[in-house]
């Protein structure tokens, strides 16, 4: 029987079209981080260039006002140590252009960790500021986060992408759009290879593609079961199985294609990922963050550098629990709605609705799997409620009962049915 399920599953043509769709939408999102990388490296190349340019043009003032001969001794020694000094900077740029070219991403670090503390082995403090911003202060702990971001990738000698002076966190709450976009200029890269590519996967809303999908083909199957419109499943109920056989079948299968597809998907922006990009360490650092006290406020939260394999293997595991509630809900939905359309619509509207209300007791907000995984949902939430246990418990436990929800009233029917007959 559960052959048959499956059969009926592999035969549906929006599933194939589906898979089409996110090769597609896989290719660009890759292609575009590609290009977004490429570009923030030249941007970097371009900062140093145009440093470069000035200091030349003040080299040829200095050397024009030595060979006018109107300055004194004392102004003509103070030249002379500007020029030497500037061409100290000239050289030390065009290093810094030679190492980004080549990726040395040991020479890279340093410099930038050089940075970040003081003589007396203290935090720096950093303030940025443009035309539009005046002194945005970096919050301590990110300059911390920094430090210890670009330490760890130095000793495990794993690349990076710029810029690098700034590794923003959840600590840095910008007030304008502005704020947001000069923190945005100094801190924001787009990591490339397959590890960064799952990560951005589970951060991001493209994790609702899963659910779609979900909804989409478990939503209509299910209706047609209660429906009989599929002639699978005529074939079934006239041939004496029971609504309880076909039901749990159901639920088996649907379950087992949730998870393959729960793989597959993310599978499929992996592969891609190493086609355009190539693979990426699984050993990268990523900002966790701790909640440290009882009750709700900013200075709750501390953090830890977890590698990001430990990221990722927590957000697959709420990914694809995430995956079967929602199946078993939308089996639910469908068993009392016959109509298809009309099911899957009132599923659509019930898991969007559901899932604006950020609580740690609703499950159907836990689709920010990699918000949960690191924690910062908590700190984007202003609660200090969820966590990965909590969220796996709860959801295990929508599972159990909607499972035995359905088996249930699949049981019933069967007596209702026994009984008239």
């Amino acid at each position: 029987m559960c052959n048959l399920f499956f059969k009926y599953f592999i035969k549906q043509k929006k599933n194939i079209l589906f898979f089409i769709m996110l090769i597609i939408l896989g290719f660009v999102i890759s292609s575009i981080s590609k290009f977004e990388n490429d570009k923030n490296t030249k941007k970097q190349i371009e900062i140093h260039e145009s440093v470069i340019d000035d200091i030349k043009l003040s080299l040829e003032h200095f050397k024009l006002e030595l060979k006018e001969g109107k300055l004194s001794e004392e102004d003509k020694k103070l030249n002379e140590e500007s020029q030497k000094d500037y061409i100290k900077i000239i050289e030390i740029r065009s290093r810094m252009i030679d190492k980004i070219k080549n990726s040395d991403w040991e020479y890279l670090y340093d410099k930038e960790l050089e940075n970040l503390k003081d003589s007396d082995g203290e935090f720096t403090i950093i303030d940025l500021n443009n035309d539009l911003v005046k002194d945005y202060h970096i919050n301590k702990l990110t300059v911390e986060v920094t430090f210890e971001t670009l330490t760890y990738l130095k000793k495990h000698n794993i690349p990076s992408a710029h810029p690098l002076n700034i590794q923003r966190t959840e600590f840095e709450q910008p007030r304008t759009s502005e704020e947001s976009n000069l923190l945005d200029y100094h801190s924001k890269k787009t990591l490339v290879g397959t590890s960064h590519r799952l990560w951005d996967f589970f951060t991001n809303n493209l994790v609702l593609i899963y659910t779609f999908i979900i909804v989409v083909t478990f939503g209509i199957l299910f209706s047609k079961l209660e429906e009989s419109q599929n002639k699978t499943i005529r074939f079934l109920k006239t041939s004496g199985a029971s609504k309880f056989r076909i039901v749990s079948s159901g639920l088996f299968t649907g379950g087992i294609l949730t998870i393959i597809l729960g793989l597959l998907i993310p599978t499929i922006f992996f592969g891609i990922e190493f086609l355009i990009s190539g693979s990426s360490s699984l050993k990268y650092p990523i900002t966790t963050y701790i909640v440290k006290s009882d009750y709700y406020s900013f200075m709750s939260f501390g953090y830890k550098i977890v590698p990001i394999s430990d990221v990722l293997t927590k957000s697959l595991i709420l990914f694809l629990l995430y995956g079967i509630f929602i199946f078993l809900v939308t089996s639910t939905i469908s068993t009392f709605v016959k109509s298809s359309v009309k099911s899957v619509i009132l599923s659509f509207g019930l898991i969007a609705t559901l899932q604006m209300f950020n609580k740690w007791y609703n499950p159907f907000s836990y689709w920010r799997v990699g918000k949960i995984a690191d924690g910062s949902i908590n700190i984007l939430s202003k609660t200090i409620t969820y966590s990965f246990d909590k969220s796996c418990k709860i959801l295990v436990i929508g599972i159990c009962i909607l499972t035995i929800l359905l088996i249930c009233i699949a049981f019933i029917q069967d007596r209702r049915r026994n009984g008239y007959a």
